[in-house]
């Protein structure tokens, strides 16, 4: 029987961090079958799971959105600076949303995932998501 701990961990590379069933079993290499793998998937729901914090992200950010759209209105009017710092911090929790990207950050992005997964990028993301 496999670890359950391995389990735990496919389960967040498929739901929380989108990787396809392949690259996890790559990734899990020798830890899981592929039938094991497909089978944990199916039982535990994954994709449902996957869709469900997609919707819950994407209308997360499209309600910071509004209030970063509001806040600025409303900065262009009043001075004050607590509007300022919510500006800033909302502007932050876009950016960690991952979808709300600057032009620099897009730019810097696109160098480094051009070749797709190479071991170099492979480890930088393992290491940027704490799966080290």
């Amino acid at each position: 029987m496999a670890d359950p701990a391995v389990r735990k961990k496919a389960e967040e590379l498929f739901v929380i961090n989108g990787f396809s069933m392949d690259t996890i079993l790559t990734m899990l290499a020798g830890e899981v079958s592929k039938k094991t793998l497909y089978n944990w998937r199916k039982e535990d729901n994954w994709g449902g799971k996957r869709i469900n914090r997609e919707v819950k992200t994407q209308n997360r950010i499209e309600r910071l959105e509004a209030l970063l759209d509001k806040y600025i209105n409303e900065a262009e009017t009043v001075s004050n600076p607590y509007l300022i710092f919510s500006i800033g911090k909302l502007i932050a929790a876009l950016k960690s949303a991952s979808s709300f990207e600057f032009t620099e950050e897009k730019k810097e992005k696109l160098k480094n995932f051009t070749k797709g997964w190479t071991k170099e990028n492979l480890e930088a993301f393992e290491k940027e998501s704490g799966l080290l």
